[in-house]
């Protein structure tokens, strides 16, 4: 589910047993299986919000949940409040599968808890926002249930959708996020953000982060056809890029990448890294593209250095049997006039 296309300071997520859903308890179980079950039993608790024990169908122990009993008929399970202050959402995939965040608070409970809860019964979602402008909103689905980690806690029903009335609630496209980053790349140019002119709102929908334009799609960048896994990203049409010890180099034509698996350094070149392109570099009196290195002339004399441009200057020779090289100042256009050039 994508987030909604406006600014949001306020953010409940519950769910409830579905009107109408039925199911036979043959033993009552030791603890609530959700928060409809706590609503149910007989407490002098009854009717009351707050944090209680839950423990549903196969889930390997209790675990504290927050039962909004508020909210229409009561018996809401309090999946995520989100009020965009103490707590930090951007989270890896270990926290949202454990949870995170304080019941009373904000709060995540957590993937797999949400799983072994939506999986035993029917189940009602409702999304409630609140906008910077103090607007709220919700929406609710009639059959939610995710899958278990195996499935990666995949979304695999929701059921229908009702809302708020005129609530003009719009949703991101696939693999947008609702932001105001403004920097769009495109599979064909990876290197270049999108045309800012495009960029009119400051908080939009976008394509960012590890997904790339291509053909006004949204896309993973490895869905690219110049993503180069050595690189862990994308080449332009036209660039080359060379793995870390010099043995395969990518090329990027017409958004296809060909690979040069004989690449290799020649015996007198170096892998290197220089000015942050890594490829065959030759080595010290050598010149060439470093797959070919060709020795360079090392002048062992005055007519070694003479060109048609050669000027005068300071210059080193290296002459046969020489133990070292030596410098020396020549004047060529002395030597012309004399020669009468």
């Amino acid at each position: 589910m994508h987030k909604p296309s406006f600014q949001l300071t306020n953010i409940h997520i519950y769910f409830n047993l579905h009107i109408g859903s039925s199911y036979f308890v043959f033993q009552q179980p030791e603890y609530p299986r959700d928060c409809k079950e706590v609503l149910n039993a007989c407490s002098s608790t009854h009717n009351t919000s707050g944090v209680y024990l839950i423990k549903p169908d196969g889930y390997s122990e209790p675990f504290e949940a927050y039962c909004e009993n508020d909210l229409e008929n009561g018996g809401w399970t309090v999946l995520q409040r989100r009020l965009m202050e103490s707590i930090n959402f951007n989270r890896t995939w270990k926290d949202f599968r454990n949870g995170f965040g304080f019941p009373r608070s904000e709060v995540w409970l957590g993937n797999e808890k949400v799983a072994f809860l939506t999986n035993q019964k029917q189940y009602q979602l409702r999304l409630e926002f609140q906008n910077a402008a103090g607007q709220s909103y919700y929406v609710t689905y009639d059959n939610f249930r995710i899958s278990h980690e195996w499935g990666q806690y995949a979304l695999s029903s929701l059921g229908s959708y009702r809302g708020t009335p005129n609530s003009n609630i719009e949703w991101c496209p696939t693999n947008e996020i609702f932001t105001n980053e403004a920097c769009e790349r495109t599979c064909e140019d990876p290197e270049t953000c999108v045309s800012s002119t495009s960029l009119a709102k400051p908080e939009r929908c976008a394509c960012v982060s590890e997904y790339m334009i291509h053909e006004g799609n949204c896309i993973p960048q490895n869905q690219c056809g110049c993503f180069v896994a050595d690189k862990e990203g994308v080449l332009g049409n036209g660039e080359s890029f060379i793995n870390s010890d010099c043995t395969r180099r990518s090329n990027c034509s017409n958004n296809q990448v060909t690979l040069e698996e004989n690449y290799q350094c020649s015996d007198d070149a170096t892998c290197d890294e220089r000015n942050g392109i890594r490829r065959c570099y030759c080595n010290d009196g050598y010149e060439g593209d470093g797959v070919e290195c060709t020795r360079e002339m090392i002048p062992k004399d005055c007519k070694d250095l003479l060109t048609d441009d050669t000027r005068d200057g300071v210059y080193t020779v290296y002459p046969d049997n020489w133990p070292t090289a030596f410098r020396f100042t020549a004047r060529w256009k002395e030597r012309r006039r004399m020669d009468g050039d």
